[in-house]
């Protein structure tokens, strides 16, 4: 799957693109992500460094460190995040679905941290699903 995609913040001080962007779809269920994002859990697109094209709002960008491994950026202004990066997985901007203007037909390929999943939660049947973070 290749193509472009636009994102912003619900302001529109910060726009972005994501260039020629193989991804993956990620949903993220652990506590750090339902803090951060208010959500019974998170979904990401993970591509290639060179492939996100901050085009403005640099200067309206801050970021928080999380743990010793991931930083978040996001908007000071309307708090939008905007993305994440993990030195875990070096090389990959981590962006949330939430942050793009149109995600269209994307469907998730990776469920993560899933021994925390909340038990209300529905799973789908062609997923990856791994009980901590990826592994391959």
């Amino acid at each position: 799957m290749s193509d472009t995609l636009n994102g912003s913040c619900a302001c529109g001080l910060v726009k972005f693109v994501l260039v020629d962007a193989k991804r993956n779809i990620i949903n993220c269920h652990c506590h750090t992500c339902r803090k951060l994002n208010g959500g019974a859990f998170s979904s990401y697109i993970a591509v290639a460094d060179d492939n996100f094209k901050l085009h403005e709002g640099q200067d309206v960008l801050t970021r928080y460190v999380v743990t010793e491994n991931v930083d978040k950026h996001f908007c000071r202004v309307c708090g939008t995040p905007i993305y994440n990066k993990n030195r875990k997985y070096p090389g990959l901007i981590i962006v949330p679905l939430g942050a793009l203007d149109e995600v269209g037909q994307m469907r998730p390929t990776v469920n993560i941290y899933c021994d925390s999943k909340l038990s209300w939660v529905a799973m789908q049947g062609d997923t990856r699903d791994y009980p901590q973070g990826m592994t391959d």
